[in-house]
């Protein structure tokens, strides 16, 4: 009997450490609130920056250009906190609850969907500052340097989206033969796994 206890005490310990680490996770919820109060604060900035902006260029107060260099701008920062909503969004699903009512597209079942989300938003975030470069260019600066270094992030993210979208239909498409299998009664890979016999 004496032999057990040193046993229980070990069990006792691995239990405690599993709720340890289980509960862990909800450490991220701090993470995800600060995340979303920033998506917040970035988001209401440039809704008022962007009414300022319309308001004086409506009033005579900018020129055009000015008035479009500041809207562009804007919209780059409004696409900043997409990125925070979505990294609020993602490390919610994944860490906290995953019950979060929300569209298809923005639907995070793993790691891989929110890398892709974000990678989707940074394309579409670069492709926005260089539109602001080009239309306010003073032909002056060189703007030839600042495009070739959005086009080469801007198509290391698109191989690295094609990537990740060809695994997931391979996956897909994985999944869809195994479960008709199980539909027809073989149990998956029995049919790969299985030769012909020489009678």
């Amino acid at each position: 009997m004496a032999e057990e206890r040193p046993e229980l005490t070990e069990r006792q310990q691995s239990g405690v450490i599993a709720r340890m680490v289980a509960s862990s996770r909800f450490f991220v919820l701090v993470a995800t609130v600060i995340l979303f109060l920033a998506f917040m604060a970035v988001m209401v900035s440039t809704i008022v920056t962007t009414v300022t902006a319309i308001l004086d260029g409506l009033g005579g107060g900018v020129s055009q250009n000015e008035m479009i260099g500041k809207l562009i701008k804007q919209a780059d920062y409004a696409l900043l906190a997409m990125v925070l909503y979505v990294l609020a969004l993602g490390l919610y699903s994944l860490f906290v609850d995953d019950r979060v009512p929300m569209p298809a597209w923005l639907r995070i079942r793993d790691l891989g969907n929110l890398k892709e989300l974000l990678a989707g938003v940074v394309v579409v975030a670069i492709a926005v500052i260089f539109l602001g470069w080009a239309l306010t260019w003073d032909g002056e600066s060189d703007i030839l340097a600042l495009g070739l270094a959005c086009a080469a992030v801007i198509g290391g993210l698109a191989v690295f989206l094609w990537q990740a979208a060809r695994e997931r239909q391979l996956i897909e498409k994985e999944r869809r033969r195994e479960l008709e299998e199980e539909r027809r009664g073989i149990s998956p890979g029995a049919a790969a796994g299985s030769e012909p016999r020489d009678d």
